[in-house]
Protein backbone atom coordinates (compact mmCIF):
# COMPACT_ATOMS: atom_id res chain seq x y z
CA UNK A 1 0.00 0.00 0.00
CA UNK A 2 3.06 2.27 1.07
CA UNK A 3 4.30 1.81 -2.41
CA UNK A 4 1.22 2.39 -4.34
CA UNK A 5 0.77 5.58 -2.28
CA UNK A 6 4.18 6.71 -3.28
CA UNK A 7 3.54 5.87 -7.11
CA UNK A 8 0.45 8.17 -6.95
CA UNK A 9 2.33 11.23 -5.16
CA UNK A 10 5.56 10.92 -7.50
CA UNK A 11 2.78 10.92 -10.69
CA UNK A 12 0.55 14.08 -8.49
CA UNK A 13 3.97 15.96 -8.33
CA UNK A 14 4.74 15.11 -12.05
CA UNK A 15 1.58 16.73 -13.22
CA UNK A 16 1.53 19.79 -10.59
CA UNK A 17 5.19 20.43 -12.11
CA UNK A 18 4.36 20.23 -15.51
CA UNK A 19 1.17 22.77 -14.77
CA UNK A 20 3.03 24.94 -12.80
CA UNK A 21 5.88 25.04 -15.65
CA UNK A 22 3.03 25.32 -18.46
CA UNK A 23 2.09 28.43 -15.95
CA UNK A 24 5.36 30.91 -15.80
CA UNK A 25 6.13 29.59 -19.70
CA UNK A 26 2.74 31.55 -20.45
CA UNK A 27 3.29 33.96 -18.11
CA UNK A 28 6.60 35.16 -18.97
CA UNK A 29 8.90 33.51 -17.98
CA UNK A 30 10.72 32.72 -21.37
CA UNK A 31 9.98 35.82 -23.78
CA UNK A 32 9.32 34.47 -27.53
CA UNK A 33 11.28 35.16 -29.71
CA UNK A 34 10.41 37.28 -32.58
CA UNK A 35 13.13 38.08 -35.51
CA UNK A 36 13.08 41.18 -37.58
CA UNK A 37 15.37 43.63 -39.39
CA UNK A 38 16.46 47.62 -39.43
CA UNK A 39 13.69 48.34 -41.27
CA UNK A 40 12.36 51.84 -39.89
CA UNK A 41 9.89 53.25 -39.05
CA UNK A 42 8.27 50.15 -38.47
CA UNK A 43 11.95 48.54 -36.71
CA UNK A 44 14.53 49.96 -35.58
CA UNK A 45 17.82 48.94 -34.72
CA UNK A 46 18.97 50.59 -32.56
CA UNK A 47 16.54 53.03 -31.11
CA UNK A 48 15.79 55.95 -32.28
CA UNK A 49 15.56 58.60 -29.84
CA UNK A 50 13.69 56.14 -27.58
CA UNK A 51 11.56 54.88 -30.35
CA UNK A 52 11.61 51.27 -31.10
CA UNK A 53 9.62 50.90 -34.06
CA UNK A 54 5.62 51.21 -34.42
CA UNK A 55 5.48 47.51 -36.02
CA UNK A 56 7.93 46.28 -32.60
CA UNK A 57 5.34 49.27 -29.76
CA UNK A 58 2.33 47.78 -31.68
CA UNK A 59 3.67 43.78 -31.55
CA UNK A 60 5.05 43.72 -27.62
CA UNK A 61 2.29 45.71 -26.20
CA UNK A 62 -0.02 43.19 -27.52
CA UNK A 63 1.72 40.14 -25.97
CA UNK A 64 2.00 42.12 -22.95
CA UNK A 65 -2.01 42.70 -23.31
CA UNK A 66 -2.08 38.87 -23.48
CA UNK A 67 0.30 38.58 -20.74
CA UNK A 68 2.90 37.11 -22.15
CA UNK A 69 6.05 39.33 -23.28
CA UNK A 70 8.03 38.94 -26.15
CA UNK A 71 11.43 40.07 -27.54
CA UNK A 72 12.62 41.17 -30.70
CA UNK A 73 16.11 40.41 -31.84
CA UNK A 74 17.51 41.41 -35.44
CA UNK A 75 19.44 39.45 -38.01
CA UNK A 76 19.36 39.50 -41.02
CA UNK A 77 16.22 39.06 -43.58
CA UNK A 78 17.13 35.88 -44.98
CA UNK A 79 18.75 34.36 -41.87
CA UNK A 80 15.44 35.79 -40.35
CA UNK A 81 13.35 33.80 -42.51
CA UNK A 82 15.00 30.50 -42.41
CA UNK A 83 15.30 30.60 -38.70
CA UNK A 84 11.55 31.12 -38.12
CA UNK A 85 10.47 28.58 -40.80
CA UNK A 86 12.86 26.12 -39.07
CA UNK A 87 10.94 26.69 -35.89
CA UNK A 88 14.00 27.95 -34.11
CA UNK A 89 12.58 31.54 -33.30
CA UNK A 90 8.31 32.34 -32.96
CA UNK A 91 7.49 34.73 -35.26
CA UNK A 92 8.65 37.00 -38.22
CA UNK A 93 7.99 41.05 -38.12
CA UNK A 94 7.52 42.97 -40.50
CA UNK A 95 5.96 40.41 -42.92
CA UNK A 96 4.00 40.78 -45.76
CA UNK A 97 2.01 38.02 -47.67
CA UNK A 98 3.30 35.85 -50.19
CA UNK A 99 2.62 32.63 -51.81
CA UNK A 100 6.05 31.03 -50.98
CA UNK A 101 5.32 31.86 -47.27
CA UNK A 102 2.39 29.83 -47.10
CA UNK A 103 3.59 26.58 -46.21
CA UNK A 104 5.51 27.58 -43.45
CA UNK A 105 3.56 30.71 -41.58
CA UNK A 106 0.66 31.84 -40.18
CA UNK A 107 -0.29 35.40 -40.38
CA UNK A 108 -1.65 37.73 -37.79
CA UNK A 109 -4.50 40.18 -38.75
CA UNK A 110 -2.86 43.36 -40.32
CA UNK A 111 -0.48 45.47 -38.33
CA UNK A 112 0.81 47.74 -40.71
CA UNK A 113 0.60 49.01 -44.11
CA UNK A 114 3.12 49.76 -46.95
CA UNK A 115 3.67 51.00 -50.50
CA UNK A 116 5.70 48.88 -53.11
CA UNK A 117 7.61 50.59 -55.92
CA UNK A 118 10.02 51.40 -57.14
CA UNK A 119 13.15 53.93 -56.69
CA UNK A 120 15.29 55.83 -59.22
CA UNK A 121 17.87 57.94 -59.52
CA UNK A 122 16.29 61.85 -59.25
CA UNK A 123 17.66 63.16 -62.41
CA UNK A 124 16.78 59.48 -64.36
CA UNK A 125 14.04 59.90 -66.25
CA UNK A 126 10.48 58.21 -64.86
CA UNK A 127 9.13 55.61 -67.45
CA UNK A 128 6.25 55.40 -65.19
CA UNK A 129 5.63 51.63 -65.10
CA UNK A 130 2.06 50.43 -64.38
CA UNK A 131 3.20 46.75 -63.58
CA UNK A 132 6.27 45.40 -62.53
CA UNK A 133 6.23 42.82 -66.32
CA UNK A 134 7.56 46.46 -67.85
CA UNK A 135 11.14 45.54 -65.51
CA UNK A 136 11.83 43.15 -68.44
CA UNK A 137 15.21 44.19 -69.74
CA UNK A 138 15.70 46.82 -67.60
CA UNK A 139 18.82 47.10 -64.63
CA UNK A 140 16.73 46.38 -61.62
CA UNK A 141 17.44 45.17 -58.37
CA UNK A 142 15.77 44.09 -54.98
CA UNK A 143 16.77 42.89 -51.64
CA UNK A 144 17.10 39.22 -51.58
CA UNK A 145 14.28 37.89 -49.48
CA UNK A 146 11.53 40.77 -49.13
CA UNK A 147 8.98 40.10 -50.96
CA UNK A 148 9.38 42.56 -53.63
CA UNK A 149 12.07 40.27 -54.55
CA UNK A 150 9.81 37.59 -54.49
CA UNK A 151 7.68 38.97 -57.23
CA UNK A 152 10.47 39.44 -59.37
CA UNK A 153 11.63 35.82 -58.88
CA UNK A 154 7.90 34.70 -59.11
CA UNK A 155 7.46 35.77 -62.95
CA UNK A 156 11.05 35.33 -64.19
CA UNK A 157 12.34 38.87 -64.07
CA UNK A 158 16.51 39.43 -64.33
CA UNK A 159 17.35 41.05 -61.33
CA UNK A 160 20.80 42.18 -59.27
CA UNK A 161 20.33 40.31 -55.88
CA UNK A 162 21.11 42.86 -52.82
CA UNK A 163 21.74 42.04 -49.25
CA UNK A 164 20.45 44.80 -47.51
CA UNK A 165 18.03 48.14 -48.10
CA UNK A 166 21.31 50.50 -47.56
CA UNK A 167 23.60 48.81 -49.67
CA UNK A 168 20.62 48.78 -52.26
CA UNK A 169 19.92 52.35 -51.91
CA UNK A 170 23.77 52.95 -52.61
CA UNK A 171 23.97 50.81 -55.69
CA UNK A 172 21.17 53.00 -57.37
CA UNK A 173 22.90 56.08 -56.58
CA UNK A 174 26.29 54.53 -57.64
CA UNK A 175 24.11 53.35 -60.92
CA UNK A 176 24.67 49.65 -60.90
CA UNK A 177 21.38 49.41 -61.35
CA UNK A 178 18.40 51.86 -62.49
CA UNK A 179 15.85 50.68 -60.47
CA UNK A 180 15.50 49.78 -57.30
CA UNK A 181 12.07 47.71 -56.34
CA UNK A 182 10.85 47.76 -53.16
CA UNK A 183 8.71 49.19 -50.27
CA UNK A 184 8.37 53.51 -49.84
CA UNK A 185 7.84 54.00 -46.17
CA UNK A 186 11.56 52.16 -45.02
CA UNK A 187 13.35 53.34 -47.83
CA UNK A 188 12.80 56.82 -47.60
CA UNK A 189 13.41 57.12 -43.81
CA UNK A 190 17.18 54.64 -44.96
CA UNK A 191 17.67 57.78 -46.94
CA UNK A 192 17.37 60.50 -45.02
CA UNK A 193 19.74 58.90 -42.47
CA UNK A 194 21.98 58.22 -45.48
CA UNK A 195 21.74 61.73 -46.38
CA UNK A 196 21.15 60.46 -49.90
CA UNK A 197 17.31 61.81 -50.27
CA UNK A 198 17.67 64.52 -52.46
CA UNK A 199 19.56 61.91 -54.85
CA UNK A 200 16.42 59.37 -55.20
CA UNK A 201 13.01 59.66 -55.73
CA UNK A 202 9.57 57.44 -55.36
CA UNK A 203 7.28 55.65 -58.29
CA UNK A 204 3.98 54.11 -56.48
CA UNK A 205 2.44 50.41 -58.16
CA UNK A 206 0.33 49.11 -54.96
CA UNK A 207 -0.32 48.85 -51.51
CA UNK A 208 0.02 46.13 -49.38
CA UNK A 209 -0.58 45.23 -45.46
CA UNK A 210 2.26 43.67 -43.11
CA UNK A 211 1.88 41.34 -40.17
CA UNK A 212 3.35 39.49 -37.39
CA UNK A 213 4.26 36.01 -39.11
CA UNK A 214 4.31 32.97 -36.66
CA UNK A 215 6.15 29.68 -37.59
CA UNK A 216 4.21 26.59 -38.05
CA UNK A 217 6.68 24.87 -36.38
CA UNK A 218 6.47 26.78 -33.08
CA UNK A 219 4.34 24.69 -30.27
CA UNK A 220 0.82 25.97 -29.73
CA UNK A 221 0.96 28.83 -32.66
CA UNK A 222 -2.62 28.61 -33.68
CA UNK A 223 -3.41 29.21 -30.34
CA UNK A 224 -1.05 32.14 -29.70
CA UNK A 225 -1.79 33.32 -32.95
CA UNK A 226 -5.58 33.76 -32.46
CA UNK A 227 -4.93 35.14 -28.27
CA UNK A 228 -2.51 37.80 -30.46
CA UNK A 229 -5.23 38.76 -32.83
CA UNK A 230 -7.79 39.04 -30.16
CA UNK A 231 -5.40 41.37 -28.30
CA UNK A 232 -4.79 43.68 -30.85
CA UNK A 233 -8.18 43.95 -31.23
CA UNK A 234 -8.55 45.38 -28.31
CA UNK A 235 -5.34 47.45 -29.06
CA UNK A 236 -7.36 49.01 -31.78
CA UNK A 237 -10.56 49.49 -29.98
CA UNK A 238 -9.01 51.57 -26.78
CA UNK A 239 -6.68 53.98 -28.90
CA UNK A 240 -3.62 52.34 -27.92
CA UNK A 241 -2.86 51.16 -31.49
CA UNK A 242 -3.36 54.72 -33.25
CA UNK A 243 -1.26 56.03 -29.87
CA UNK A 244 1.64 54.23 -30.56
CA UNK A 245 1.14 55.63 -34.87
CA UNK A 246 0.80 58.89 -33.54
CA UNK A 247 4.57 58.88 -31.71
CA UNK A 248 6.00 58.15 -35.67
CA UNK A 249 4.10 61.20 -37.55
Amino acid sequence: MAYKSNTVLVHTIVLAAACLMSHLIWAGEQPLKILAVHYPPYEFDPPSNGLKGFDVEVVETTFQVMGHPAEVEFLPWQRAVETVYAGNAMGLLTCARDESRYAHLYYSDVISVGTDGYFLRNNYPDPNFESIEEFRGKKIGAVRGYTPQLQLENINVKHTLLRTDEIALNVLIGERIDFYYSAKEGNEFIANQLGVSGKIKFHPLQSKNYYLCFSKKWPNTKELLMKFNEALAKLKADGSYQKIHDKYR
